[in-house]
């Protein structure tokens, strides 16, 4: 009786974890963890969304500014991959966008990019930053990715940086400028914490999930 239920927890655990695999993915970025200056609305100032429809190989991203106000806009936007893909295959498809932002640059590279010189991330959006502008990634401001990747999934997206500074490490970060009355502060914040819909078996999920040491 013990082995036989032994050999049948074992196989619902396999069962349970083989199934495991994300619908979606929220980012709400509320936390500035540079020392600097917030947003000057209320939190979360920027949202980054992945839906991959629940079939690997292709995942929709929605970045957007909820509560960012006055003449605030973003000027760098970076992620992390999953470390067994290879960030360089990823093609971005797009954007389908809300406003008359220019579209931003995307580089990709293992470990390429430092958030205020913390962490290193695997994907970089740079935005426009010209002085007074409408082409800034600003206020009611959207846009949205079909990300292609072999086995790309949601959750590829819910890693964290690896360790190079004091901060950190963070799954996602973002640098807003035009922030104070004049404009002439920045920050950058993430999220401690991400906001996972979507997800079977999150307990199992947190321990099998191999993260970046």
């Amino acid at each position: 009786m013990f082995k036989k239920a032994t050999l049948a927890a074992m196989l619902a655990i396999v069962t349970l974890t083989g199934s495991v695999q994300a619908a979606t993915l929220t980012f709400d970025l509320s936390y500035e963890f540079s020392g600097a200056t917030p947003p000057a609305g209320a939190a979360p100032w920027l949202r980054a969304h992945f839906d991959d429809g629940g079939t690997p190989g292709s995942v929709m991203m929605t970045l957007s500014t909820p509560n960012l106000t006055g003449v605030e806009f973003v000027s760098k936007w970076c992620f992390n991959l999953d470390p067994v893909m290879d960030p360089t295959a990823l093609l971005f498809l797009g954007p389908a966008k809300t406003g008359s932002f220019t579209n931003p640059a995307i580089t990709t590279g293992v470990d390429f990019y430092k958030a205020d010189g913390d962490g290193k991330y695997d994907i970089l959006f740079s935005f426009d930053v010209s002085d007074g502008s409408p082409t800034r990634f600003g206020v009611g401001d959207s846009a949205k990715y079909l990300v292609l990747g072999a086995g790309l999934t949601a959750s590829s997206f819910d890693y964290l940086s690896a360790p190079a500074g004091g901060h950190g490490p963070f799954e996602v970060a973002a640098h807003v400028q035009g922030i104070g009355p004049t404009g002439a502060n920045s920050g950058w914040i993430t999220v401690p914490e991400p906001t996972t819909m979507g997800l079977l078996g999150l307990g199992g999920l947190g321990l099998l999930r191999r993260r970046r040491n």
